[in-house]
């Protein structure tokens, strides 16, 4: 009987994804970004439902404003292309009664490919990559000054094409502006793992209980390669709108009204700290006579 109610229910989300598409105030959302595109996008909405279970558990509201977030930065949500993707996020909710649930919400999620593309479209990069860094491949590294010194003859690296994914030691991303201007980013792949933990509940969770609820925990390759890219990116790239907008957006969930919050995730705010700051007297001081902190957004869990 269980089993009935919830291919029911998975059954209708996908027919209640199909309605609100059929709707023409969707149908002239999704063509004022996307133009010609907009039909196979929205096909493409129904397909990528369709094929995850998780996808189906989610409310169809969360989801048309997630991929509608995807089609504003022209990015395809097909997980597998490396661009974008829908990712579902259980969020715990309290009712009138003041009984907590859950419910299955999905979230907007920027992938490492989308990063670059949109670092392409801003004209001013000429060349940037990412990428795992194998055992036999890493010179040295040095963590004051992020720079990274690698073998110049991979022929003898052995590691790599023999797919030996456990000597992975870290994760790179690079760029050069077109005026000259290089940067670099090496994380190993324990600072990898001590960020995911950090900033991913379910990834957290997924280690305290031998799970796989988490992107980082199913394709661990791409989450880190995202964190590298959009790290690099945030904090060192000329970043054009969308691209400011893509780091702010990345893994929000929306709500019928287009409010975005994060589940999940939270953003990283950084500040910097005065030596001669009275932080007695700061910790007094009511909450609207605080400077509010800058905010600079980070990565925290990618893709599903």
């Amino acid at each position: 009987m269980a089993e009935n109610q919830l291919a029911a229910k998975q059954t209708s989300t996908v027919a209640q994804v199909k309605k609100l598409l059929a709707e023409e105030n969707y149908k002239q959302k999704f063509q004022d970004v996307l133009g010609q595109k907009a039909p196979q996008f929205m096909a493409t909405i129904v397909n990528v439902v369709t094929a995850s279970n998780k996808l189906k558990k989610c409310d169809p509201n969360s989801i048309m404003a997630a991929a509608f977030v995807a089609a504003s930065f022209d990015l395809p949500i097909d997980s597998n292309l490396g661009f974008s993707a829908l990712v579902p996020y259980d969020k715990s909710v309290q009712d009138s009664s003041g009984k907590w649930h859950k419910v299955s919400l999905a979230q907007f999620q920027m992938m490492y490919k989308g990063f670059i593309q949109l670092a392409i479209r801003s004209g001013q990069y000429e060349k940037m990559n990412c990428s795992e860094v194998y055992e036999d491949e890493l010179v040295s590294y040095n963590p004051i000054t992020g720079e990274c010194e690698f073998v110049t003859d991979f022929r003898s690296c052995a590691h790599r094409m023999s797919g030996e994914t456990d000597k992975i030691v870290g994760y790179y991303a690079w760029f050069r502006l077109k005026s000259g201007f290089t940067k670099e980013l090496f994380m190993s792949k324990s600072e990898i793992v001590n960020h995911a933990t950090k900033y991913s509940q379910a990834y957290k969770y997924d280690l305290n209980y031998n799970k796989e609820s988490s992107k980082w925990s199913t394709d661990f390759d791409a989450m880190a390669k995202k964190t590298v890219i959009k790290l690099l990116l945030s904090k060192w790239g000329i970043l054009s709108v969308d691209m400011q907008k893509a780091i702010v957006d990345d893994q929000k969930t929306y709500d019928e009204n287009g409010e975005g919050s994060y589940g999940d995730n939270q953003p990283v705010i950084e500040t910097a700290e005065d030596p001669f700051e009275n932080r007695n007297i700061e910790e007094d001081m009511p909450d609207f006579l605080k400077e509010p902190a800058k905010e600079d957004y980070e990565e925290i869990d990618i893709t599903a």
